[in-house]
């Protein structure tokens, strides 16, 4: 069995860069300590006396010569983006030259510093002052719409990957603090890094795995900026627990780079100022040094967390989890806040629990609707070749998604494959405007993945739903009666439905206003087979996020999130503070984020049952 490269590590330049310091530097904050990574940002280069000055060339090839001979993996942030004036890099092109001679394998290349969250995800008064980060503060304004918007920002990114291709570097990074990482790696990026505690880890971490296996990347990393992020009290002992918790799942996660941003060498945020002898930079050291000890221990297997469900993030999305409620930092414009396409990702935040006791459509021998098969998911771009996609036995739509006659023939395919796949009406609209009018793929392309024909009449109620018992999916299980003498559920509010043809396939709710309701010709919910899978279409041309759609579109994702877990071939069952993966060869790795209590996990695979304790922030693996 393969073992996997972790590569764990700092950042020297947060709060000083002297160049004649730098080896020094590296012996004392990564060497000394056993670290085998760092990134170096002399963007904020200074002599002695604290002036600002450009690092001479030949300090680049000295670092890489002395990085390489004690087989330290590197990489530079923020060279392209903070060029000096008139030149294109911090960097030239002799010098890149030189470096990946000298240094192979070990010169990773430049990192590009939160291209989403300066060009994608800020307010209007991020900027007043100075451009943040290499963006234009009025790049997004005059975008007509998101199609425009995505590809303003990709050119964006683009421009800095180019630059850093042309100049020799021999890979591209991208240290990402929002959930676009997607985009990154369609403007060039080819190692993705996200940047913890931005956003939630159970959420942010999933986009740069997904976007990682979409591009094809070899490796992806975590960043962790616990002096800025995770809690502004850093004296708090939950703060610290949370960034050893971070640091924990990003492992059980797969993340092969980890690097510390700020924390280990002194602390100045928020006010306080703590010495690198401090009790709180002890333990970020401390923290550091479990992963690697357990990086040399524990022989994680390659090829990363077996995933069998995703949720697909659409084309042009800009829901970034973290920074303005705008989308493509159009802030100045009302249409372009935040609303029920990006709403409908706070999906995502009922993850991690169970559904609550009295749910009644909540089935099986146990309750395994806190997580997914194998304990993970993936966050999968739409523009991922359907062999990507094919890796994944569930799909899930939540947030905007333009469509198009490519993604339409590559989800039909998907689903021939033997996918399940759900969505709404929503995301089958081709206008990227934001207050577009509805439009739909051809009626060919319609009927070939959805098995029905749409009249070009909607119904705009705020009725319930009534659903048939069997799921052409028969892992699927639908809160329905044979009768139909039941009450309908789900009903939260106007919402408007397609009403459509069926052509092949079978609906599965229908509305419903009373007890005694039978099947009527307005479905909410229709299935289709397709090949050897299965597509599930809520017809309400509403996003999951929308208040009155909400509910029956959580039903049906849990439903399906819950279904894959309780027909997995590992069932895991324990708290709800429990994360977990399994890797080739059916090893498990759980973790206990309860900051004070242990818990009992049950694992069960055919006939054998194990039942495992886990102290507090306890990190155990277990084969089955």
């Amino acid at each position: 069995m393969k073992r996997s490269l972790i590569l764990n590590g700092v950042h020297i330049g947060e709060h000083s860069f002297v160049p004649e310091n730098i080896i020094e530097e590296i012996n004392e904050r990564v060497i000394a300590p056993g670290y085998n990574f760092v990134t170096l940002r002399p963007k904020n280069a200074s002599d002695k006396t604290g002036a600002r000055i450009d690092v001479p060339q030949d300090y680049y090839i000295k670092w890489a010569r002395y990085l390489a001979e004690n087989k330290i993996y590197f990489a530079f942030l923020y060279t392209v983006q903070y060029p000096p004036p008139g030149r294109r890099s911090a960097l030239d092109a002799e010098t890149i030259a030189k470096m990946k001679e000298i240094a192979g394998e070990y010169f990773l290349g430049e990192a590009i510093g939160e291209p989403g969250s300066s060009n994608a995800c800020k307010l209007q008064g991020y900027f007043q002052a100075t451009a943040n980060r290499g963006a234009d503060p009025n790049a997004q304004l005059t975008a007509f719409d998101m199609t425009e918007a995505r590809a303003n920002y990709v050119a964006k990114v683009s421009g800095f990957a180019d630059t850093a291709r042309e100049l020799g570097f021999p890979n591209v990074l991208s240290v990402e603090a929002t959930m676009l990482s997607k985009y990154n790696t369609e403007a060039g990026v080819n190692l993705p890094m996200v940047e913890v505690f931005n956003s939630n880890p159970d959420e942010h971490l999933p986009t740069g795995r997904g976007a990682a296996k979409a591009c094809g990347a070899p490796i992806w990393g975590t960043y962790f900026a616990g002096e800025w992020y995770a809690g502004m009290r850093h004296s708090d002992p939950l703060k610290r627990k949370r960034v050893e918790l971070g640091y924990k799942f990003a492992y059980l996660s797969g993340s092969s780079v980890f690097c510390l941003e700020s924390g280990d060498e002194k602390i100045c945020a928020y006010g306080e100022e703590h010495p690198p002898d401090s009790e709180i930079c002890n333990d970020y050291r401390r923290i550091m040094d479990y992963i690697t000890e357990l990086s040399k221990t524990d022989e994680r297997p390659s090829g990363g967390p077996k995933i069998k469900l995703a949720f697909v993030h659409g084309k042009d999305d800009a829901w970034g989890g973290w920074g303005a409620s705008a989308v493509w930092n159009q802030f100045l414009r009302e249409e372009w806040g935040h609303n029920e396409a990006e709403h409908s990702w706070r999906l995502l935040d009922e993850l991690g629990t169970r559904r609550k006791w009295s749910d009644i459509a909540n089935y099986g021998d146990h309750d395994y609707s806190s997580a997914p098969a194998y304990g993970l998911y993936d966050i999968i771009p739409i523009e991922s070749s359907v062999d990507v996609l094919s890796q994944y036995e569930y799909l899930i739509f939540l947030g905007w998604n333009t469509m198009t006659d490519e993604n339409m023939d590559k989800l039909t395919e998907y689903v021939g494959r033997g996918g399940k796949l759900l969505m709404s009406a929503a995301h089958l609209n081709c206008n990227p405007q934001r207050k577009g009018n509805l439009i739909l793929p051809s009626k060919e392309k319609i009927k070939e993945l959805f098995g029905c024909r749409f009249t070009g009449a909607s119904v705009r109620t705020n009725c319930g739903t009534k659903f048939i018992r069997n799921s052409l999916n028969e892992e699927i299980l639908l809160p329905g009666s044979t009768t139909f003498l039941c009450d309908p559920l789900y009903s939260a509010g106007y919402t408007e439905y397609l009403k459509c043809e069926l052509c092949g396939a079978e609906p599965s709710g229908f509305y419903a206003d009373s007890f005694g309701s039978k099947p009527t010709d307005i479905y909410t919910v229709i299935e289709n087979r397709v090949g050897k899978g299965t597509v599930t279409l809520v017809t309400s041309i509403n996003y999951p996020g929308h208040p009155a759609l909400f509910p029956l579109y959580r039903m049906l994702a849990r439903e399906m999130i819950t279904s894959s877990a309780r027909n997995c071939d590992i069932k895991i069952i324990g708290s709800e503070r429990l994360r977990y993966a399994v890797y080739e060869g059916d090893k498990v790795y759980l973790l206990n984020t309860d900051y004070d209590m242990p818990i009992a996990v049950k694992i069960i695979k055919g006939e054998k049952e194990k039942v495992v304790t886990l102290d507090s922030l306890e990190l155990k693996t277990v084969y089955i």
